[in-house]
Parts: structure tokens; C-alpha cells; sequence
């Protein structure tokens, strides 16, 4: 996609949006947010002063599977596990709270970062019931990450905020002054705006 058509910034001061725009890829990028946030739409006026930001939330991301980033196979003859020898580092997180979850922090066996052993008596029908098994990012945690971008991003001292979060999309109003109802019409008019863009080009 067109970075200038994924992030598009209005401002009566057109360094001013420059430099935004700089800071909504710099942020999105370092809190990984790309995949999620499909098209950004920015207004921002500080002499009301008012900052809006409506982004649109990519749909259908594909689930992750622990096969798409390991191998999956039952350990040694004679032993009653199931071998997990990872080829990237990126879920392990989710990936341990899942089995810990599922059998028990006991049963699983991690002596090397990339290799995990979990002891299961099922291991014939678990190694393929782990190959399929989805780690994915829960979408709290995903909600959370773009809220922390909204505070990275907002200008300083625009303490006064207003916000909606869906699975579709993600709007912020930000001032130091109370919010405004137009702002909020505003900040309404670019979403529908923007969804209905998205949803034709879908």
C-alpha cells in the first residue's frame, strides 16, 4: 500500500503535518502495529486546539499456528512427550503460558530457549492436537498496544480525551480543553468517511 494513502494528515501547518506523519509511522512501527492498523487519518489544529485520529483495524488476520513457527513431534522412544524445537523466538511467551495452561507448569521442560518438551501420557494424539494449536496475541493486549500508541502520538499536554475502540476501528479525540461536540463530529464524519472508503476498496 501507498504510505501516502495509508496515513493521510490534515493541518493548517504543513511542516507541522510532516512531522506527524513521521511520528504515526515511527510509533505504529515500533509498538508492531502495522499488521492491525490498515489506514490512519489525522486532523490536528492547535490553535482550538483539537487532535483527531481515526485509524481503520485491518479484518481477517490470519490465526498463527504453533506449526507455522515450529516443529512438532513425539520425543524418544519409550518416553511419554512431545517435542516442540521452535524456528523463531517471537511467541514464546504466549506460547509457554498456553501449555502451562493446558498441562501443567510440571510437565513442561524447557532446557534450551528454542526447544520445549512437554510430558504428556497422550503424546500420539497431542503432537498433532499442539501442531494445529493457535498462538495468538489476545485482543486486549492488542487494545492496549493502541492506546499506548494514542498517548505516544497525541500532543503533549492534551490531557482531555475522548476515544471509541472497535474491532474495525480505532477513533482518539485529544485537547487541553474540554471536548468539543463538533470536534466529536468532526473526528465521526472522517471515520464513516474512511470505513466507507475502506469497505469499497475491501
Amino acid at each position: 500500500m501507498d504510505e501516502d494513502d495509508a496515513i493521510v494528515v490534515e493541518s493548517s501547518e504543513e511542516i507541522g503535518a510532516e512531522v506527524y506523519k513521521r511520528v504515526v509511522i515511527d510509533v505504529l512501527s515500533d509498538l508492531s502495529l502495522g499488521r492491525v492498523i490498515e489506514k490512519v487519518r489525522v486532523y490536528i489544529d492547535v490553535t482550538q486546539p483539537v487532535f483527531i485520529f481515526i485509524g481503520s483495524r485491518r479484518m481477517g488476520l490470519p490465526s498463527v499456528h504453533l506449526k507455522d513457527f515450529a516443529d512438532v513431534e513425539i520425543g524418544d522412544y519409550g518416553k511419554q512427550e512431545v517435542l516442540i524445537n521452535l524456528n523463531k523466538e517471537t511467541y514464546i511467551p504466549q506460547l509457554l503460558n498456553k501449555l502451562w495452561e493446558r498441562y501443567g507448569k510440571g510437565n513442561i521442560i524447557q532446557k534450551e530457549r528454542t526447544k520445549i518438551i512437554v510430558e504428556t501420557p497422550n503424546y500420539m494424539t497431542d503432537v498433532d492436537l499442539l501442531q494445529d494449536l493457535v498462538i495468538d496475541e489476545k485482543v486486549q493486549a492488542i487494545n492496549d498496544r493502541l492506546v499506548d500508541a494514542m498517548l505516544r502520538i497525541i500532543p503533549e499536554g492534551f490531557r482531555v480525551r475522548y476515544h471509541q475502540l472497535t474491532d474495525k476501528y480505532i477513533l482518539f479525540v485529544a485537547s487541553e480543553d474540554p471536548i468539543k461536540q463538533d470536534w466529536k463530529d468532526r473526528a465521526e464524519a472522517m471515520r464513516d468517511k474512511l470505513l466507507e472508503a475502506y469497505a469499497y476498496h475491501a
